[in-house]
C-alpha cells in the first residue's frame, strides 16, 4: 500500500433482502493507498471485502456476495465523496439480479408420477 492516508466514500446501498424485505443502508468504500475495501453492515450482517484495486470492484464484490446470500433488486448511489455530501447529485448504479439457476425439465406427466408416487 502508498503511503496514501485512508479516505471513505459512503453509498446508499437498497434492494430486498434475503427474507424478501425491503432495505436501505450506508455502505462504506474504504480507500487506503491504491487498494479499496467495501464495508456493510445491516442487521446482525457484517460484510467487509478484501481490497481489490478498484473502487467499482469493491463495489462489486459486496453486491455479489450479497447477491450469494439472496439479495436482489440491488443498487448503490455515492452521498459522500470523503467528507463532502453529495446528496442525490449522483444517479443510482442497478446491479442486474443473477440468472437462476437452471433447473431440468421436467414433463408434466413426470411431475404428476412423482406426485402420486408411481415409478419412483
Amino acid at each position: 500500500m502508498a503511503s496514501q492516508s485512508s479516505r471513505t466514500n459512503v453509498y446508499h446501498i437498497s434492494g430486498v433482502d434475503d427474507r424478501e424485505r425491503g432495505f436501505n443502508r450506508q455502505a462504506q468504500v474504504i480507500a487506503d493507498g491504491d487498494a479499496y475495501r467495501a464495508r456493510l453492515r445491516y442487521e446482525a450482517l457484517q460484510i467487509e471485502v478484501e481490497f481489490v484495486e478498484t473502487e467499482d470492484a469493491a463495489l462489486q464484490r459486496l453486491i455479489h456476495t450479497l447477491q450469494v446470500r439472496g439479495y436482489t433488486q440491488l443498487r448503490t448511489q455515492r452521498i459522500f465523496q470523503g467528507e463532502q455530501y453529495l446528496g442525490n447529485q449522483e444517479l443510482w448504479v442497478d446491479y442486474p439480479d443473477p440468472a437462476p439457476p437452471d433447473q431440468p425439465h421436467i414433463m408434466w406427466w413426470m411431475r404428476i408420477r412423482q406426485f402420486l408416487g408411481i415409478g419412483k
